[in-house]
């Protein structure tokens, strides 16, 4: 396998959004809304869009479904704020509810593959990834687009919550604990999901790897 291959597959998480426990400001801000300013609720989902729909993104790896995604969940949290008792972050919430819309999303649309041999192109590399660093380098661009289109070929292999749970470990930097909390399942079942991805993103990158030498 090679340096860029690998890197996509054993990099360190980077960073978790996923907070506990309103703080005054956002309690503050909950009860405008409740009390129907709905100002509030605009300035909320400002404040949360970006980071949800890039979450989304990450997720299911199309723009367009990301933003409906990410949508479905603020109507989802507008709908259920008269109960929101505030055990976490709104962030927390739109995380965690971010997460599962994912699941299902990508469980329907492999079921679509299945019975109509449907096939998406997701190829366009990761918008946060390319700005990243504005050197042009054509040849180091090529290969990063080539590497990420061979992985998200990979991720596709994978079953939804197994590409998710790798997705929130390796991109999104979450704990295992945390991943675990979001979908409602045990550490050691998330271990075990996230061995099993890792393990077929790496015969994958590899196979593809020496395939293209």
């Amino acid at each position: 396998m090679s340096s860029q291959s690998t890197a996509f597959v054993d990099s360190s998480p980077v960073s978790g959004y996923p907070q506990h426990m309103v703080d005054a400001d956002e309690q503050a801000l909950l009860e405008r809304i409740r009390n129907g300013d709905e100002s509030g609720f605009e300035q909320l989902v400002k404040q949360h869009t970006g980071k949800i729909v890039g979450l989304a993104w990450r997720l299911v790896g199309n723009q367009e479904e990301a933003e409906d995604l990410a949508q479905e969940a603020f109507l989802r949290l507008h709908r259920s704020l008269p109960e929101f008792r505030g055990d976490s972050r709104i962030s927390t919430w739109l995380y965690r509810t971010t997460t599962r819309l994912a699941i299902d999303h990508l469980r329907r649309e492999r079921i679509k593959r299945k019975l109509f041999f449907f096939r998406q192109d997701n190829e366009a590399p990761d918008p946060v990834e390319l700005a990243s660093d504005t050197r042009s380098d054509p040849g180091r661009d090529l290969l990063a687009r080539e590497a990420m289109r061979s992985l998200r070929k990979s991720l596709g292999k994978l079953s939804s919550r197994q590409q998710v749970i790798f997705t929130l470990r390796h991109y999104e930097g979450l704990a295992l604990k945390e991943i675990a909390e979001h979908l409602g399942l045990e550490t050691g079942t998330v271990k075990a999901h996230l061995h099993r991805a890792v393990t077929q993103l790496r015969r994958d990158l590899a196979d593809y790897h020496e395939g293209s030498l």
